[in-house]
């Protein structure tokens, strides 16, 4: 299944703008298909198996930030893990 979103379904997904996602694009983050549309315009789509794989992405670089949150602050303090 290759359902494809626009930037804005995207942003809406993702909790954040379409300037956002546009961004995340530009600097190869998210990947996207860019087609021309019947108005001769270039527009971003992104699938959403890739919105999903990234989100999944997103929420493992947040739990090891937040280990490595918990073990610095237990050294800190002298507590061994």
């Amino acid at each position: 299944m290759n359902e494809l979103l626009t930037t804005n379904e995207t942003a809406e997904i993702l909790g954040i703008s379409p300037v956002a996602v546009a961004n995340l694009l530009r600097d190869k983050k998210l990947p996207g298909i860019k087609r021309r549309g019947p108005d001769g315009i270039d527009r971003w789509f992104i699938r959403r198996e890739d919105v999903a794989l990234y989100c999944a992405g997103l929420a493992i670089f947040n739990m090891l930030q937040h280990k490595a949150r918990i073990r610095r602050q237990a050294a800190e303090e002298g507590v061994p893990l």
